[in-house]
């Protein structure tokens, strides 16, 4: 039962999520473009919401019973707003992409297909260890079982004197937050929910990617996967690769960021460019994903909202290059910037507390 809330709370609040963000793309026309879209969406937007309130809750000194009372009727809140305004102003849209035909994969796709089920059958049947897991996963587990966060040192388990190197990135709250609303035991959703739930939603950006760089042509998407697909699972060369972040240490934020958010990142900048070079306009939605991108980012890694807005900002480069039009270039690099308020509480922060 621990194990069906968690794939419900994975999988099923997501699609729920990112359906209006989804539905706003006028390029989503089929049903697997249309549910990968909302899954990807839907945890940006997730992780985004996340980010800000357990920050709050754990710089407050909440434990994380009263964090996730605050938490749940938000999201609640807003992911029914989201659905409701999904439903009044797309319906029509919706019911058209859902009686589309599904997409037949050809002999690549197919290929591809087979090496994704059996990454994602062995990530949850296999157990990786990595020395990081010391601190993250065990503060994930101390966080659920003493209601306290980022209160003792895994390392020792003494009272943190200045854990504000890690409070800014909770990724691990978010796993003690799974655990708690789920029942499901921390270490069971660090090493065998989580693995299988970042493959899926890596995989759903290179479809995302795949659908931006080739379009409608069925055999060169089918390419584009199934060669994805053979660099990933033969990516394990080193322990520093984003293959092996994906594949064997999955638990942790950064793997979250170099597997999805910064891949998404690339695609949202990507289609961004592509949509003002047709229209000479952009959709404010996009806007809004590149600031919820940042947010994601930072709930990944303390530095992930420096890498998001990095990457913006050389976008913005080359569309300021590119077109000579200063207003999207800077609306872009204002997107991004609210994350950084987490990294000049951290330096802040670091500063009086040595």
């Amino acid at each position: 039962m621990s194990g069906v809330m968690v794939i419900a709370i994975e999988v099923l609040l997501p699609l729920l999520a990112g359906a209006l963000f989804a539905l706003s793309d006028e390029k989503v026309n089929t049903r697997l473009h249309f549910l990968c879209s909302s899954f990807v969406y839907g945890q940006i937007f997730i992780f985004a919401i996340f980010q800000p309130v357990f920050v709050f809750a754990i710089l407050k000194g909440f434990t994380l019973t009263k964090a996730i009372k605050i938490f749940l009727p938000f999201c609640a809140a807003m992911v029914l707003l989201l659905v409701a305004i999904a439903f009044m102003k797309y319906r029509k849209r919706l019911a058209v992409i859902l009686k589309s035909k599904c997409e037949k994969p050809d002999l690549f796709g197919v290929l591809g297909v087979i090496i994704f089920g059996i990454m994602i059958v062995m990530s949850f049947f296999v157990t990786y260890y990595d020395g990081d897991d010391a601190y993250y996963v065990a503060m994930a587990s101390q966080s659920e079982s003493s209601d306290a966060m980022y209160a003792t040192e895994p390392y020792t388990g003494g009272l943190i004197r200045s854990p504000y190197r890690y409070l800014f990135a909770p990724f691990p709250i978010w796993i003690a937050f799974l655990s708690r609303i789920t029942g499901a035991r921390t270490v069971a959703v660090a090493h065998s929910y989580l693995p299988w739930f970042m493959i899926f939603l890596s995989f759903a950006v290179f479809y995302l990617c795949a659908r931006a760089f080739f379009g409608d042509d069925k055999k060169k998407r089918g390419v584009f996967m199934f060669f994805a697909s053979v660099l990933v699972l033969f990516g394990d060369y080193s322990i520093y690769t984003p293959e092996n972040f994906l594949l064997a240490r999955s638990r942790q934020g950064k793997a979250a960021l170099a597997s999805f958010v910064l891949p998404f990142l690339t695609y949202l900048l990507f289609e961004l460019m592509k949509e003002f070079d047709d229209r000479k306009k952009v959709s404010p939605v996009k806007y809004l994903m590149i600031m919820l991108t940042g947010m994601a980012a930072a709930l990944c890694s303390t530095m992930g909202g420096m890498v998001v807005c990095a990457l913006t900002g050389a976008f913005a480069l080359v569309m300021l290059v590119m077109y000579r039009k200063i207003k999207v270039p800077v609306i872009m690099l204002l997107s991004s910037a609210p994350c950084l308020v987490f990294i000049v509480l951290y330096l802040y922060m670091r500063r009086i507390v040595p």
